[in-house]
């Protein structure tokens, strides 16, 4: 994905920026920024979007950096994590730049060049990415809207089995003049939903380029074809001729890939509707209508642990339990009094009427085996295990989350004893105020009455999150989530145990030790370390050698734990205020 930095590119490698990002390499150019591999001060890689000079006017510097800001606080695998937004001088011209997370892979329009058409399986997750990121992006207050949604703007993690799409460049696009963006750029004008070139854009104009995107996945051409010829630097022209290409009806997906059907069909035309109103409102309901899809079809599609088929149930017979956890030790000491001794010594229990926890709320930053430590619980007494997250409950009608959060509650108590194990729980029931529609305090209402004295059905409910703060505080009080547990980052024990999983069937030499490697990552989240063990390997790769442990120690030395100090200390100050 880098290659050597062209001699007319902004900056030059081994180049400092604001005395904290050193130019490392560069990645590739758009119309309006380039963008480099940098080596942060602190935080190891990350990505530096550079843009070009004059593309600013001066009124708008401010929206671009407020609109970063907010950026900065949404954390989500499907969106590219943004850092800071800032500006510096170079030959008296101030350059603005935004840092962001390093995706290690390539982007969605690489991907689609060398393969023209994806199969389908691989399209519907990868949609599915681009839709969570919209949706988590969409549910903000107010919404933010990307506006420039295309292939280009996708990034492809190759760093699991399963290809990840993480949505990039939100906020850029509503800073940069829209005349400036789109200068030489057919590749963008073709995604723009119609109501652009008013300058008038929604949640749904989003749902529109990403139904143009996954029509492009799934069939290898756009839904319409356009006759640019001479028009390419002339941004009227361009609007003209897609305006005048779009009156054609586009033709359905299943008459150029008989893989898909006409359920699929509805929900990719319903998509690049033109007129907004008709299509889905924003990407939680094209999410929603996706996953819809998927349950009702029943057709084998690739699975990721952020992504699984709704209300996944699953009775665990097999699995080490808490023996296959390393460290963690006062946590599972913690779910081992409060869970397990009451199911083993029921008797016991009753005679001093102590009850099963309806709730057990995990907080923590993301990486630090919430869901993992849960899934062993599940193992450990074998109940059965029922997997929930916020787009599985998600539903395109008014009240419609509220009568999916009753059948998972009825399901579970059909299949009692069961655990119900839902992810992001702030995302479910977050605070309730003025500004919350009536509907969502309809769902956090059902959600409070389901989930109290649920225990005495035979169903506990586990529930993660990073965020406690922003759960309704109905739900933390007795008698909902009994209890709330904090889940620190992976101890000496459990970073060691890390470190030989993910270096288990990798070429590596004797000389490492995981014990040396775990006390040298301190705060580091598993994630961390798979990133770590992936550098290293692909380091060891190009010296065509093993991995060993200067290599592994090199690595450690650029790559800074994800989680800062200062969301330690909120962590910390968390548990103080809540100690039960």
């Amino acid at each position: 994905m880098s290659r050597k930095i062209p001699q007319n590119a902004l900056l030059t490698a081994g180049e400092v920026i604001k005395d904290t990002y050193t130019i490392d390499c560069f990645i590739g150019a758009g119309a309006f920024a380039e963008v480099y591999r940098v080596k942060h001060k602190f935080l190891g890689l990350q990505a530096l979007k550079v843009l070009k000079p004059d593309v600013f006017k001066r009124e708008e510097q401010s929206n671009f950096i407020s609109e970063a800001t907010i950026l900065s606080h949404i954390t989500h695998p499907n969106v590219v994590r943004v850092f800071e937004a800032n500006s510096f001088k170079k030959d008296d011209k101030e350059l603005f730049f935004i840092s962001m997370e390093y995706v290690s892979g390539e982007t969605l329009f690489q991907l689609l060049k060398r393969k023209i058409r994806i199969a389908l399986p691989l399209a519907l997750s990868i949609q599915r990415d681009i839709c969570a990121g919209l949706s988590v992006a969409h549910r903000q207050e107010p919404p933010v809207i990307h506006r420039d949604i295309k292939p280009q703007n996708v990034l492809l993690s190759y760093d699991t089995s399963m290809p990840t799409g993480k949505v990039s460049d939100f906020g850029v696009a509503k800073a940069v003049d829209p005349k400036t963006r789109m200068t030489g750029a057919a590749g963008t004008v073709t995604y723009l939903p119609p109501e652009s070139p008013w300058g008038f854009h929604t949640p749904a104009s989003d749902v529109f380029s990403a139904g143009i995107v996954f029509y492009q996945m799934v069939t290898g051409i756009a839904p319409w074809t356009y006759d640019l010829t001479g028009a390419e630097d002339d941004i009227d022209a361009m609007e003209i001729a897609v305006l005048k290409a779009r009156k054609q009806k586009p033709q359905k997906p299943s008459f150029i890939n008989d893989q898909c059907d006409s359920q699929l069909d509805e929900i990719i035309l319903k998509a690049i509707q033109d007129d907004q109103s008709q299509r889905f409102k924003d990407g939680t309901e094209f999410l929603s209508a996706l996953l819809d899809y998927e349950n009702r079809d029943k057709r084998p599609i690739i699975q990721k642990t952020d992504m699984r088929e709704p209300e996944a149930i699953k009775k665990i017979k097999e699995g080490s339990g808490f023996s296959g956890v390393a460290g963690m030790e006062e946590l599972k000491e913690l779910l081992y009094s409060e869970i397990i001794l009451p199911l083993q010594q029921k008797d016991l229990y009753n005679k001093y009427r102590i009850s099963l926890p309806n709730g057990i709320l995990l907080y923590g930053p993301p990486g630090c085996g919430k869901t993992f430590i849960s899934k062993k619980l599940s193992e450990e007494i074998n109940y059965t295990f029922i997997e929930v997250r916020p787009s599985d409950l998600a539903s395109t009608y008014v009240h419609g989350t509220q009568q999916k959060i009753g059948r998972l509650f009825q399901r579970a108590r059909e299949k009692a004893p069961s655990i119900i194990f839902i992810d992001e729980i702030d995302a479910i029931i977050p605070k309730r105020s003025d500004k919350l529609d009536h509907h969502y305090s309809s769902e956090v209402n059902e959600f409070l009455s389901q989930v109290s004295e649920c225990s005495r059905d035979g169903i506990v409910v586990i529930a993660t999150t990073n965020r406690p703060d922003r759960i309704d505080q109905a739900a933390l009080r007795t008698g909902r989530f009994d209890k709330l547990i904090y889940v620190p980052p992976p101890d000496y024990d459990a970073r060691a145990a890390l470190f030989d999983m993910f270096l288990s069937g990798r070429p590596t030499s004797p000389d490492i030790k995981s014990n040396s490697l775990a006390s040298a990552t301190e705060n580091y989240m598993a994630s961390d370390i798979e990133m770590i063990i992936n550098e290293a390997a692909r380091s060891a790769l190009k010296k065509k050698s093993d991995i060993t442990f200067k290599i592994l120690s090199d690595t450690i030395s650029i790559v800074s734990p994800s989680v800062s100090r200062e969301m330690i200390k909120y962590y910390d100050n968390f548990k103080n205020k809540r100690s039960f």
